[in-house]
C-alpha cells in the first residue's frame, strides 16, 4: 500500500509512483484530499475568527458557501503547488547532474503531497487571519508551528527519497538537492 510507504519514507513509494499504472489516480486523490482538507480548515478558522470577509460579515455567509468557497481554491492551490514542486525539483535535479525526467518527478512529487498534512493547520491559520478582518485570532498556536515543522521535515525527507529513486542521485547529491530545494523555497516564501 503506497500510503504507508509514503509516511514511512520508504523508497518504494517513489518506485510505486513511477512504475504503477494507477499512480495518476493516487495523485489525483492526494491533490483533492489535501486541497479539500486545506479548504475545510480555512473555512472553519474563518468562521471561528468572525470578522468580515470581503466586506461581508462571516456569520452572514452560509456555511456551505464558505466551505465551497475555500475547498475549490484549495484544490486549485494544491494543483499549483504540485506543479511548482515538480518544476523546482527538476531544476535542482538538473543542476546536480540528474537526468531530469520531468514525468517521473511529476508522479513522485504527487506522492509527496500527503506528507504536508501536518503543516496544513499553520497554513490555514495564516490564510484565515489574512483574509478576514477579525482581530480576535491572536498569534498562531505553538502546536500549529510544531506541526508545520514536522510537515516540512517529512516533506524534505520524502523529497530526498524522490531524488534518490527518480534521478538515481548518490546520497550526498540527493541531500544537496534537498538543501537547494529548501533554500530556494525559503527565499521565495520570504519574499511573499
Amino acid at each position: 500500500m503506497p500510503i504507508f510507504d509514503i509516511f514511512l519514507l520508504r523508497p518504494q513509494a517513489a518506485i510505486h509512483a513511477c512504475e504503477n499504472r494507477r499512480a495518476p489516480l493516487w495523485i489525483s486523490a492526494f491533490i483533492f484530499l489535501i486541497g479539500a482538507i486545506y479548504g475545510v480548515l480555512v473555512a472553519l478558522l474563518q468562521r471561528g475568527f468572525g470578522g468580515e470577509l470581503q466586506g461581508i460579515p462571516v456569520v452572514d455567509i452560509p456555511f456551505w458557501v464558505l466551505m465551497l468557497g475555500n475547498i475549490l481554491p484549495g484544490v486549485l492551490i494544491t494543483i499549483m503547488i504540485h506543479i511548482g514542486i515538480m518544476l523546482v525539483a527538476w531544476l535542482m535535479a538538473k543542476a546536480l547532474g540528474g537526468p531530469g525526467e520531468l514525468g517521473l518527478l511529476y508522479r513522485a512529487g504527487g506522492y509527496l503531497l500527503p506528507l504536508s498534512l501536518p503543516a496544513l493547520p499553520a497554513v490555514a491559520f495564516t490564510v484565515a487571519t489574512t483574509t478576514t478582518t477579525a482581530h480576535s485570532a491572536g498569534s498562531m498556536p505553538m502546536l500549529y508551528q510544531v506541526l508545520a515543522i514536522c510537515g516540512a521535515t517529512l516533506f524534505l525527507a520524502g523529497l530526498y527519497q524522490m531524488f534518490r529513486v527518480t534521478q538515481n542521485l548518490p546520497s550526498v547529491r540527493a541531500l544537496f538537492a534537498v538543501a537547494l530545494f529548501a533554500a530556494f523555497s525559503v527565499s521565495i516564501l520570504s519574499l511573499a
